[in-house]
C-alpha cells in the first residue's frame, strides 16, 4: 500500500475484498488467506509471493533482477571490545 500510495480501503476496492478485511489483517487480528494474496498476487503481478508470505526477499520480482547490480561485498569487520581493543577481521 505504502509503494503505491493507496489507502486500505482503495487496496480493498482494487483486490475485491472488503474494506473489514484488509483492517483486520492490518490490526494483526486476521492473518491473509490464501484467497486474499491469489487476489492480491491476480491485481499486482510484480509481487515476489515468497517476500509476501515470509517476509524474506524482495518486494516486487523487478528488485531481484537489480539486486545483482546493486549487491555490495564485504571486505572486512571491525570488532570493538569493552577494554578499547579491536579486531579486525577479513575474508
Amino acid at each position: 500500500m505504502e509503494s503505491r500510495g493507496l489507502k486500505s480501503s482503495e487496496l480493498a476496492d482494487n483486490i475485491g475484498v472488503t474494506r473489514a478485511t484488509i483492517s483486520h489483517i492490518l490490526s494483526g487480528r486476521n492473518k491473509p488467506s490464501i484467497d486474499f494474496l491469489q487476489k492480491l498476487l491476480s491485481v499486482f503481478p510484480k509481487l515476489n509471493s515468497n517476500w509476501l508470505i515470509t517476509g524474506i526477499g524482495y518486494m516486487t520480482t523487478d528488485d531481484t533482477d537489480n539486486a545483482t547490480q546493486s549487491f555490495k561485498s564485504i571486505d572486512k569487520v571491525v570488532v570493538f571490545y569493552k577494554d578499547k581493543s579491536f579486531q579486525e577481521i577479513k575474508e
